[in-house]
């Protein structure tokens, strides 16, 4: 009875001594339901600092948060520190097929900020290699009930798409669950969708990237429809991602592209139509309002936004023929909406300083892509 106890928690020596008096058993503990199973583990980055600060991550947030309270006590607690700090009778833990020391630990002073820790870590993370390890992390951090801002997650996307790394947004999004990305969210969502055209027009819309772009895109506006990503409470209101139409724009682009460049720009399948009909459905969405008293960044924001979906129309146009029905609702949106709002914003960021922002350049780089 005594040895089923010991098996899942851990107790001081003096506890041990009353209960197994003639044991010589080290302060140990295997416990045999973990509470959330294995620490997540890293692999090797291109960067020592990053490696250090995964490790400070896992060791002194990961790991205590994978711990019953009992041994969270024992760690935080300075009345216990003494049981941890014996080098003859070491404390251990083990999770999953690890065994891990356990050592007095302090919420003040060894815990790293998650905000700016989160940062630096965007701002490490170079290669591929190393993008691989936000899975982990975000899934240690879920745990460990660490959140992060929205904001943080779209530069993660941001920087992952132009950086190699929309593989592992993919895998982050699939494994919603235990990393806690929703793509419900739509400023992250939006992130998604434009850097998968980035890397479309960056990799010069060769058929592989296309082909691959398109399978990604639809494979995120299938996740769409998913309730562990969207509620079924806001399915079709003003905070579903699927209602915004620079989200479905970038499913038209998709699709209009590999039409275009890789089947005679026919669409026997009505692939393109409707895309064209899901983006025009929810077309009173759109917000095409630029306010100028954010400077450029409005501007910018809004440029990244519809230059995909008005280039996207335009190529779809051609597929479905400009005197259709669907082609003269294309031509009224793209002259009445989406050129005034571009060209607004390009007005803007001209005027406002030497630099050429982000939203400026992708512009400029759709309009001279040869497609359609």
């Amino acid at each position: 009875m005594a040895d089923a106890f010991l098996s899942k928690t851990i107790l001081c020596r003096p506890c041990l001594q009353r209960l197994l008096p003639s044991s010589s058993r080290t302060f140990s503990t295997s416990p045999l339901r973990p509470k959330h199973g294995a620490v997540p583990t890293f692999t090797p980055t291109s960067s020592p600092d990053l490696d250090n600060l995964l490790t400070t991550f896992r060791t002194n947030i990961f790991l205590p948060s994978h711990l019953f309270k009992p041994q969270q006590s024992l760690i935080y607690k300075t009345k216990n520190h003494r049981l941890l700090t014996n080098p003859d009778e070491p404390a251990t833990v083990q999770l999953g097929p690890e065994v891990h020391p356990l050592k007095p630990l302090s919420y003040l002073h060894d815990e790293p900020s998650t905000h700016k820790s989160f940062a630096t870590i965007l701002d490490l993370c170079q290669e591929p290699r190393d993008w691989v390890n936000m899975v982990p992390f975000l899934t240690g951090l879920k745990t460990a009930k660490r959140r992060i801002r929205s904001g943080q997650l779209e530069k993660m996307v941001r920087k992952m798409a132009e950086k190699g790394g929309l593989g592992v947004v993919m895998e982050i999004a699939r494994r919603v669950e235990d990393t806690g990305m929703k793509l419900g969210d739509v400023g992250v969502t939006r992130e998604i969708m434009w850097g998968a055209v980035w890397r479309c027009m960056n990799s010069g819309c060769t058929e592989e990237a296309v082909r691959d772009g398109a399978k990604f895109v639809n494979a995120i506006w299938e996740m769409l429809s998913e309730e562990r990503h969207v509620d079924k409470t806001i399915r079709g209101r003003a905070g579903d991602p699927k209602t915004k139409p620079e989200i479905a724009g970038v499913v038209m682009w998709m699709r209009a592209v590999q039409s275009t460049l890789f089947s005679e720009s026919k669409d026997p399948d009505d692939q393109v139509k409707k895309a064209v009909e899901t983006v025009l459905a929810v077309w009173k969405n759109a917000d095409l309002k630029i306010n100028e008293k954010e400077g450029w960044y409005d501007a910018n924001h809004k440029l990244l936004m519809w230059a995909p979906v008005w280039h996207g129309m335009k190529i779809s146009r051609k597929i479905l023929g400009q005197n259709t029905s669907l082609g003269r609702d294309l031509t009224s949106t793209i002259t009445l909406d989406l050129e005034p709002t571009i060209q607004k914003a390009i007005e803007v960021l001209s005027r406002n300083d030497n630099t050429k922002r982000r939203g400026l350049g992708f512009y400029e780089m759709l309009e001279k892509a040869k497609i359609g």
